[in-house]
């Protein structure tokens, strides 16, 4: 399919530059997946009141190509000069520049705002969980459900 509209990388991109908006600090690309997913799939990941995606029975089978997908995007954000990189004792962490800021501030969607909504309420939940433990978290309810 050549005009591919959803899951591209540049759509990926506009979300975790949304997503870095509400963030207090610097993460690193594992954080950026799993908080991205758990804001797409908020009520399937017992967090928000809806899937911003829609309800479907395979949402965590998407997750295995998440981290890939989020990678490429943070790529662009970062060629693109959207983002600043930075290190931590766990390795690479992105942040927002001020011209990925102004991207974000320009993004006026109904969706892009959903999204922002879920994610300072998905920020606020984890703040306190270290990346493996969100990461546990969604590990767990893909386990506990139905999906195959």
């Amino acid at each position: 399919m050549k005009n591919k509209v959803f899951n591209t990388t540049f759509e990926n991109m506009l979300r975790i530059l949304v997503l870095m908006s509400v963030l207090a600090e610097p993460v690193n690309s594992d954080r950026l997946t799993a908080l991205d997913f758990i804001c797409i799939y908020g009520k399937k990941c017992k967090v928000l009141d809806k899937n911003l995606h829609g309800d479907n029975e395979f949402g965590f089978a998407e997750f295995t190509n998440k981290r890939e997908k989020i990678t490429e995007a943070i790529k662009l954000s970062v060629k693109d000069d959207y983002v600043i990189v930075g290190k931590s004792a766990e390795g690479l962490v992105y942040s927002l520049n001020e011209r990925g800021r102004e991207i974000v501030t320009n993004i006026q969607s109904s969706y892009s705002k959903a999204y922002a909504i879920g994610a300072r309420i998905v920020y606020r939940k984890f703040a306190n969980y270290t990346d493996e433990a969100v990461l546990k978290y969604i590990s767990k309810l893909a386990t506990e459900s139905k999906e195959v």
